[in-house]
């Protein structure tokens, strides 16, 4: 049994040897398993850390670094490792240690126990009581609304068999957001609550901005919904409209400026959603590769 953690890397050369020893640590203490190799996919990091990756990989061959030609982002980086290693199991783990590397132990013990998605379940972290709250109204929104099962709390952060790592591989989208992938594949699943710690070094990547980007990425490939919420404003405008003419007792004049104020606020409304999927679908059809290989950086 072959077990390969998938590492997100762009500029954190600081984090690499500490995630190094503490993943090792548990790694070696994983006494079923038959072989195990960390993948560091380095997402064109304009730090040392690719020269850290190869400085490990020259003390023990079990690093492996997938190196890409230009930023594509974090989800691009998971799929680009788990698509470029052969593996039994795989794991998908930060570098920065905010998601402790020590967890892949239970997440082991619950594969060995039957489940073929072991996650963690981001029970608390240090940060604003405001970003906590939007956090939490995404994932609750994102769940009422999604077109299949959104698991709560759920991050990357997993280790999964290689049939749930097929399985979320083979939609050819190329705006791909694997939580919502591993949601839809379904198989069995179980949660490790855990308290997502500061990070080791460095400052996080993410902000306001971001985070903003990262949910409507999230939704926008979880769920279909604010489509049919076009059709519902239509409908309600649709039944709206008549009641206030009829109601209100309007001239032809005013009704005339009423259809075209509801008129208005209709497109408002619904042409930056139509707008959104449209480009998605242009995207999608276009077909460009999520992710690009440097293969003269890349050793594995």
């Amino acid at each position: 049994m072959k077990l390969s953690v998938i590492i997100a890397v762009h500029n954190e050369s600081l984090n690499i040897r500490p995630f190094y020893a503490r993943a090792k640590k548990v790694l070696d203490s994983l006494a079923p398993l038959d072989a195990w190799e960390l993948v560091f996919v380095n997402d064109a990091s304009e730090d040392d850390s690719l020269a850290e990756i190869l400085k490990l990989r020259g003390e023990d061959q079990r690093v492996k670094v997938v190196t890409l030609s230009r930023r594509f982002g974090y989800h691009s980086v998971l799929v680009a490792g788990l698509s470029q290693v052969d593996s039994d199991l795989y794991a998908m783990v930060d570098v920065d240690c905010e998601d402790p590397p020590e967890l892949l132990a239970q997440f082991f013990d619950a594969i060995q126990g039957g489940v073929d998605v072991a996650y963690g379940i981001r029970s608390n972290r240090e940060e604003p009581r405001v970003i906590t709250l939007m956090r939490k109204l995404f994932y609750y929104a994102n769940r009422l609304i999604g077109d299949s099962e959104i698991v709560i709390w759920m991050a990357e952060f997993a280790m999964i068999t290689r049939q749930v790592r097929d399985a979320i591989l083979t939609p050819q989208t190329t705006s791909p957001f694997l939580r919502a992938e591993i949601g839809y594949a379904g198989f069995k699943r179980a949660g490790v609550a855990y308290f997502r710690a500061k990070r080791s070094h460095g400052k996080s990547h993410y902000n306001i901005l971001r985070m903003t980007r990262f949910a409507v990425a999230g939704i926008l490939s979880s769920s279909t919904f604010l489509l049919r919420f076009v059709l519902y404003a239509a409908v309600f405008l649709a039944l709206l409209f008549p009641a206030c003419v009829l109601l209100g007792e309007l001239t032809m004049d005013q009704a005339a400026k009423l259809a075209m104020v509801l008129l208005f606020y209709f497109l408002v409304l619904t042409m930056p959603i139509i707008a959104l999927y449209l480009a998605r679908t242009y995207k999608n059809g276009v077909a460009r590769p999520v992710f690009i290989v440097d293969k003269k950086q890349t050793f594995l």
